[in-house]
């Protein structure tokens, strides 16, 4: 019972001296120490321009407007928290954890010099795990971020991971040092976009490595509407922002991602292609605004919604149709090109039955539609040919048509004539 009481003394004791120290103590008893310690864990200079105990309810030692290596440029921080926890005060000389970094920017060559600038020393306490809020990295005269994550290190003091999730825990991303890189690992969960448009994947993961240059995306696979998204991609950052790659699509649902697009005019079937991409800015925030992709498309067993090639053929005169409906087909084929606000099919070939279309279309801007094609409908031995022009919006397509040419069906389909043919273009 006695040793009871006297461990429960001695515990309440610690308790007051705890909540005591801050305030008991003069901030010329701590400062000078503390200052060359952290200059020491962090192999550089580490300039804080106020050191101070607090309490956050519980005692903690904060140290604001800290610089890096005398350099805002190389890193600044707005405030290191180091709470003044039984673990902390009992294993301070070794060991300490649940330090917290707010505010922090660092530049690129810093983030990646990170882990040997924490490496542990013989006469050091080792980091157990270090909390970031809010912190970016500043790219030239661009910010990346803010984000917030933890850092874990192993057994021996070395940096081991950094860990940042976003606040829906549907995305995670990872990185771990690897000789002079980093090891990038970025896993999602039911993840829309965040840029340009709001696809939706139910599962990404992308795998690279990186430097103080850029990003190199050596693996790109997802599961995006029903489908499966391979490829890989670029990332650099030396003369302006530049992202680069290849994507290859199997098997997608292609109405729920044409929708993302138009959820008027859009497509349905399975839809499989390649398509190569180039972003190029010198914001990163603006790097999706105008984009620059080819790519090669084909869907089977769809329909063009919004989008009628058929009635057209079945009308006796020419004329221009307005309204919506939509063209079943066996196999749409087409190559995409996509440059700022303006895309381009071209080489479109439609298929479905007894029904065929060759042309190609625009898309301007304001959504603006200007094309040709050239349809053709197929009864027994007879078959019906016309031209269509399409005007109008993606959302209120306008097809126009000359009068109907009727031919056998080993007769090719009636040409626009050279002077029409101009005229489109």
């Amino acid at each position: 019972m006695g040793k009871a009481r006297i461990s429960l003394i001695l515990l309440v004791f610690i308790l007051l001296a705890a909540a005591i120290l801050p305030v008991a103590l003069p901030s010329s008893f701590y400062q000078q120490k503390l200052g060359d310690l952290l200059k020491r864990m962090t192999h550089g200079g580490f300039q804080a321009g106020e050191i101070h105990f607090s309490y956050n309810p519980a005692p903690v030692l904060e140290l604001e407007n800290v610089v890096i290596d005398n350099d805002p440029a190389i890193g600044q921080i707005e405030r290191v928290t180091i709470p003044i926890s039984f673990y902390n005060l009992f294993h301070g000389r070794t060991s300490l954890r649940g330090i917290v970094v707010s505010g922090a920017q660092f530049s690129p060559n810093f983030a990646i010099q990170l882990p040997e600038r924490l490496r542990p020393e013989a006469d050091t306490p080792r980091l157990a795990d270090l909390q970031l809020t809010k912190s970016t990295v500043k790219i030239g005269s661009q910010t990346l971020g803010p984000v917030d994550g933890k850092i874990r290190f192993d057994e021996n003091g070395k940096l081991a991971e950094l860990l940042v999730t976003d606040n829906s825990g549907h995305l995670e991303f990872q990185i771990e040092p690897k000789n002079d890189l980093f090891a990038l690992t970025l896993t999602a969960t039911n993840w829309e976009l965040p840029f340009g448009y709001p696809v939706r994947f139910e599962s990404l993961m992308l795998k690279g490595v990186a430097n103080s240059a850029g990003i190199v995306i050596e693996d790109i696979r997802g599961d995006l509407y029903g489908g499966i998204v391979t490829g890989n991609a670029q990332v650099g950052w030396n003369d302006g922002w530049l992202l680069s790659g290849t994507i290859r699509t199997n098997s997608i649902q292609s109405e729920p991602l044409s929708m993302v697009f138009s959820p008027v005019t859009h497509v349905s079937g399975r839809a499989e292609g390649e398509a190569n991409f180039v972003y190029k800015s010198t914001d990163y925030r603006k790097l999706f605004d105008t984009p620059g992709i080819d790519a090669k498309l084909q869907v089977r067993d769809g329909f063009l919604h919004n989008f009628d090639l058929v009635t057209p053929l079945k009308s006796q005169t020419a004329g221009t149709f307005e309204r919506g409906g939509q063209t079943r087909f066996d196999t749409l084929r087409t190559n995409v090109a996509v440059r700022g606000q303006q895309t381009q099919f071209s080489g479109v070939q439609i298929v479905g039955g007894k029904f065929s279309a060759n042309g190609n279309l625009a898309i301007g801007e304001g959504q603006k539609l200007n094309g040709f094609f050239s349809a053709r409908l197929s009864s027994g031995p007879i078959s019906i040919g016309n031209q269509i022009r399409v005007g109008g919006a993606l959302k209120t397509p306008v097809l126009t048509t000359g009068n109907v040419v009727r031919s056998r069906a080993e007769e090719p389909a009636p040409a626009l004539a050279a002077s029409e043919v101009a005229a489109e273009h």
